[in-house]
């Protein structure tokens, strides 16, 4: 998707809509999307854990990708936090979603849903073309 344009909220312009579905990188944003979902309320350390149990690259994902992600949806309103200061140690930073927050996740279902259909596309040609290739081979 070129930058600066996005196909569900019509945005142009010369930075990227707020909702940064071009962003797939690693698809961290979906991925603290979902585990907020199923935890309602986390702070940074818990999300980084159940984030690599979800990740889709073996590589997992980088704390500071999560944390980014995060300022980026609490600025968007996705995300809203707090400061827990009941528990020993330093204070934590809760984060819980919020009702547009779950309206983006739907969102980025429906991308993911569309890329993962892309991809089975691009990996049935990609074994089309293998085969073409070794029957076309010379012995």
């Amino acid at each position: 998707m070129p930058r600066g344009r996005c196909h569900r909220h019509h945005h142009t312009g010369d930075s990227p809509c707020s909702c940064e579905m071009g962003n797939l990188y690693r698809f961290c944003e979906p991925i603290v999307l979902i585990v907020l979902a199923r935890l309602g309320t986390a702070h940074g350390y818990q999300l980084t854990t159940e984030a690599g149990k979800v990740a889709v690259t073996h590589a997992g994902v980088d704390s500071g990708a999560i944390y980014r992600a995060l300022r980026r949806l609490e600025a968007n309103e996705h995300v809203t936090s707090s400061w827990d200061t009941s528990g020993p140690g330093p204070a934590r930073r809760l984060y819980t979603l919020t009702p547009t927050g779950y309206e983006h996740l739907a969102e980025w279902s429906e991308v993911m849903k569309d890329i993962a259909s892309s991809l089975g596309s691009l990996a049935r040609a990609s074994q089309r073309a293998l085969q073409r290739a070794q029957n076309t081979a010379p012995a």
